[in-house]
């Protein structure tokens, strides 16, 4: 009988059972395809990560991450949980900074704990997890009647300041401002225009935001959107945030091409989540980072 040691975290959590929670299984030796889709569809979370427990040759942990669908590439809350599970449980436990080797290439998570008054950005007395994120591509722009039927809104409810945009961060969003938190709560996604949508698009994905917010000590408040994989509402993203970071940055959509911003999510779901998203203009390229807390909540045993 073979046993797999597993750990479940809840990534991007304010406080414990918040967030999105990750399954992590250690692998002493390499599964295959069928058995980590199994393992994945037993947890029935939306993300299950296979991490090896020793480095490879390169010196990087090698990362597998699985829906209880499919396997995926780089979704953000299964490597910052990854990412956790490796620096208390694999490591020797004072790495600042963890790389590993995912589906769609390296990825490096830095390790970052506020300075106890409280002046850091985060947040006072914590440590997070921050991840670079991929170069940020921006594709197609929509007219607001298109979303609006999507989302169940009414066009002007839309806030055409800012463009509607496909924004591409590792996976695909359409990217909706919104013009305020009632409107953004009241969203209904309308399954046969979603459908129809996503058919004629690259971005799969719809993110609806605003500026206004529940907690008044965050920045921004999304919704997310993905019945493409099987996930009615995201409770947080850290790809989204990271696309979401960019268009920011881009836009000025915060009056500036430089933004730091704590974004709420999964409220309307009851995971109420936070997460840290920072991006940059430089040399013509746009720096994405997004991070968050990640809480153990529960481990044990897999048996094969």
């Amino acid at each position: 009988m073979i046993r797999l040691k597993y750990y479940i975290v809840d990534v991007f959590a304010q406080k414990r059972f918040t967030g999105n929670q990750v399954a992590v299984v250690e692998l002493e030796q390499p599964l295959d395809d069928e058995t980590m889709l199994k393992i994945a569809q037993e947890m029935n979370f939306q993300e299950t990560s296979f991490v090896s427990s020793e480095l490879n040759e390169d010196g990087h942990y090698n990362v597998r991450i699985f829906t209880p669908y499919k396997e995926v590439s780089f979704p953000g809350a299964p490597t910052l949980g990854t990412a956790f599970v490796i620096k208390h449980f694999l490591s020797a436990g004072n790495q600042e900074q963890i790389s590993f080797k995912l589906k769609s290439g390296i990825s490096s998570i830095n390790c970052i704990r506020s300075d106890s008054n409280g002046s850091d950005f985060i947040s006072k007395s914590k440590t997070i997890l921050l991840s670079d994120q991929k170069q940020p591509n921006f594709g197609r722009v929509f007219e607001p009647v298109l979303l609006s039927r999507v989302l169940g809104i009414a066009p002007e409810e839309i806030d055409t300041l800012f463009p509607i945009q496909e924004v591409f961060s590792g996976i695909g969003y359409i990217l909706v401002p919104i013009k305020s938190l009632d409107i953004v709560k009241n969203i209904r996604i309308n399954q046969e225009r979603y459908g129809w949508l996503i058919q004629r698009t690259n971005a799969k994905l719809v993110l609806a935001f605003c500026k206004e917010t529940v907690d008044p000590q965050h920045d921004i408040h999304t919704r997310v959107f993905a019945d493409y994989y099987n996930i009615p509402e995201d409770a947080a993203s850290g790809s989204g945030a990271g696309s979401l970071a960019a268009y920011c940055s881009k836009y000025n959509y915060f009056s500036s091409d430089k933004v730091e911003f704590r974004v709420e999510q999964g409220y309307e779901i009851g995971r109420p989540s936070l997460l840290i998203a920072k991006a940059q203009i430089q040399d013509d390229k746009i720096e994405v980072n997004v991070g968050g807390r990640v809480i153990l909540t529960a481990q044990g045993e897999i048996l094969l």
